[in-house]
């Protein structure tokens, strides 16, 4: 089986997300196989995990975070 590289398609994003609201997040060397993709599991688990879970904030940083984000740096330095 030859592994498919390169952008996601929206296709193949209804795919992993159908599959792992039906199933969860679990063995993700099996994802593919059984989601029908032709991609690596650890492709499947980034693109999860990256671009797809629910709850992932795009955008800007609001006041009140760059505020806790400069806070902190402050508090803890760059650890």
């Amino acid at each position: 089986m030859v592994e498919k590289k390169g952008p996601w398609t929206p296709e193949e994003d209804v795919s992993l997300v159908s599959y792992i609201q039906e199933h969860g997040p679990g063995n993700w060397k099996s994802v593919p196989t059984n989601a029908g993709l032709l991609r690596s599991g650890k492709s499947c688990r980034l693109r999860w995990i990256n671009y797809l879970r629910p709850g992932i904030k795009r955008g800007n940083f609001t006041q009140q975070e760059d505020r806790m984000i400069i806070h902190l740096q402050a508090l803890l330095g760059n650890r």
